[in-house]
């Protein structure tokens, strides 16, 4: 990365130039933010995930026309009956939204049962993929050698780190329909190295996922992540009810907690007071907000 050109010299005019590309960038993630909710707490760490290029297995597996109970919303008891296929893809499009954000080339989604989609930077290019009935097994082993093959010997030449996110509802298979946890056992722990790898659960059924909360504890660099609802009351247990938590932060939280401890533990113990402020009303987003403010000065864009 080329260094930051030297202050102008007091007076200069030159000292106020705003380069256009960290105005994007600033305007980019403002409008992130907003969007979606997203905590001041989250905010002020998303940037570490520039360091790495993110990869998303997709579960398309039949099960995932199953209709969910976790719902959309948590507050609108009268939102319409959705599918997990349903709530993944609205959890897809919002990781779509912040690698947009944070790198150019955007995230690969792979399918188990369909071609990938490479270098996904909008949402609307997920369209397509999603409208087709899933269908099929849960061959998760497969795609994750898949994965670790093609972007591990392209992420050699960037520098930079490989981060696989996991959305599945139930137990791995092979391509046969045969049940696999061995076979995902051993790339996880003799295959992928140090890779972090989330597993997000599609399902509110613990017994469905009951062996990944088991791999959570035995395995390194490997989190198992709750669907929102669930994940939101343990979080507020702790944190208190005032404490934000959006669908947003929940997406957040899934991608920073492999890399950054305090998220990681925000199920754990509480954080400091005035870390958790959410940014999402116009008098707080001005050019004085002080958050932005922060992140401006810690990250170089003005």
């Amino acid at each position: 990365m080329s260094q930051a050109p030297p202050p102008a010299y007091e007076g200069s005019s030159s000292s106020k130039t705003i380069p256009a590309n960290n105005v994007n960038s600033m305007d980019a993630f403002r409008s992130l933010v907003m969007r979606h909710e997203i905590s001041s707490l989250m905010a002020l760490k998303l940037r570490k995930l520039e360091a790495y290029d993110i990869a998303v297995i997709c579960d398309d597996s039949g099960s995932m026309m199953t209709k969910s109970t976790m719902g959309l919303t948590e507050a609108n008891p009268f939102a319409p009956t959705t599918t997990r296929w349903d709530e993944l893809k609205l959890t897809v499009q919002i990781v779509t939204d912040i690698a947009a954000t944070l790198d150019e080339d955007g995230i690969d989604v792979y399918f188990l049962n369909r071609p990938p989609l490479r270098n996904v930077t909008h949402s609307s290019q997920l369209e397509a993929s999603f409208s087709k009935r899933p269908q099929g097994y849960t061959p998760i082993t497969r795609v994750l050698k898949q994965v670790l093959r093609e972007k591990k010997s392209g992420l050699a030449e960037s520098g930079k780190n490989l981060f696989i996110l996991i959305a599945t509802d139930g137990v791995p298979t092979t391509d046969q329909g045969v049940e696999d946890k061995r076979g995902l056992w051993s790339v996880l722990a003799y295959e992928r190295g140090d890779t972090p790898i989330v597993f997000l659960a599609c399902t509110d059924n613990d017994a469905e996922i009951e062996y990944l909360n088991d791999w959570d504890v035995k395995l390194p660099n490997l989190d198992v992540v709750d669907d929102y609802n669930t994940e939101r009351r343990q979080i507020l247990a702790i944190q208190g009810n005032s404490f934000p938590f959006s669908r947003g932060d929940w997406v957040c939280k899934m991608l920073l907690g492999p890399i950054d401890p305090e998220i990681d533990a925000l199920d754990e113990r509480r954080v400091s007071v005035g870390r958790s402020a959410t940014i999402g009303r116009a008098e707080t987003l001005g050019r004085r907000s002080s958050v932005f403010q922060t992140i401006k000065k810690k990250f170089g864009w003005f």
